[in-house]
């Protein structure tokens, strides 16, 4: 009846279409990892620009021990969910050495500043596929790990209400709890593990050859909320280093702090959430301190985190022999 056009490379009809040149795609493909980075970069310094010109609007008097705890907290926050990535990769057998898997993952978290939060994933993706791990299964790796994140905000933010004073949105922060199980019921290997072989099949992509133990998913559930009791303290400590801070308010601020991210996660169209995270935390830290100091450490908390996973990409990729590796060796496997 009709002519039958074959699927074209990677599963797409061609439709009269040409293919792209391999050598243009394999340019292209070396080019998007800097390009990304560069892009990241971009949005990175706005956003550092913008929150400078809004936290020297206070007159800000630090208390330096509380304010290096806070620090020390967060890179600690950091290097711990670095930690959580590598032993999901592991699953998929790692190639990558300790120093290649820290400059990959804090290089790709700065594409979060980037509207869309898109460029994250394709820097990792781009970054990974030097390295010779195929896309499918970093994409898959950044699924569990965002998915893990977000399940446990979600618990982290539910255990600490019972300590959080009256507030209006306090039943919104048990009501997202109720997505947990979904999302680790969505995680189980039986539903993960076929979903994304469809949609995998139906790109004209190979299967993944592994997902998650889903034992291994709720250890990991645990270990990622320990991670936000780091970030919860580490955010607690900065409050105190600008107002006095007691000890039944440590779990307002830190559960605090996890529901306004979860609220952000969830509102993704924004880079990093920003806009609906702050309106979130203010509404948390108003509760504790007068407006002022509730709006000032909204803008401190902003410029705080930025220039944490700045300052610790920088410093990850101070090694310049193990991170030119990265870019120039770009042995690929398909996906």
């Amino acid at each position: 009846m009709g002519e039958h056009r074959p699927a074209a490379p990677g599963g797409v009809r061609s439709g009269g279409a040409q293919p792209l040149n391999p050598k243009l795609l394999s340019r292209l493909r070396k080019l998007a990892g800097p390009l990304l980075i560069l892009l990241a970069a971009l949005f990175l310094g706005r956003a550092i620009v913008a929150g400078w010109e809004e936290a020297r609007e206070y007159d800000w008097r630090f208390n330096a021990f509380y304010l290096a705890l806070s620090v020390g907290l967060l890179f600690a926050y950091y290097a711990q969910q670095w930690g959580g990535w590598r032993l999901i990769m592991q699953n998929f057998g790692d190639p990558l050495s300790q120093g290649e898997s820290g400059r990959i993952w804090f290089a790709s978290i700065l594409g979060r500043y980037v509207p869309g939060n898109v460029a994250m994933v394709a820097g990792r993706i781009a970054l990974c596929r030097r390295r010779g791990i195929p896309g499918r299964v970093t994409f898959a790796s950044m699924v569990y790990e965002n998915a893990l994140i977000l399940i446990s905000a979600l618990l982290f933010a539910a255990a600490t209400v019972p300590f959080w004073p009256e507030f209006e949105y306090k039943g919104y922060a048990l009501a997202l709890a109720a997505l947990a199980p979904v999302g680790l019921a969505l995680l189980h290997p039986a539903i993960f593990g076929r979903a994304a072989n469809l949609g995998l099949r139906k790109l004209g992509r190979e299967p993944l050859e592994a997902t998650l133990p889903f034992g291994r998913v709720l250890l990991l559930t645990l270990y990622y909320t320990g991670g936000w009791a780091l970030l919860g303290l580490a955010f607690a400590a900065l409050a105190a280093s600008v107002a006095p801070v007691g000890l039944s308010e440590i779990a307002l601020l830190a559960g605090g702090y996890a529901f306004a991210w979860e609220v952000g996660f969830l509102a993704f169209v924004t880079p990093s959430g920003l806009g609906v995270k702050e309106v979130a935390l203010y509404a948390v830290l108003a509760l504790v301190f007068p407006a002022p100091v509730a709006a000032a450490l909204v803008a401190a908390s902003r410029l705080w985190q930025t220039l944490a996973e700045l300052t610790a990409a920088a410093l990850v990729w101070l090694s310049r022999p193990a991170a030119a590796r990265i870019f120039r060796r770009a042995p690929r496997g398909p996906g």
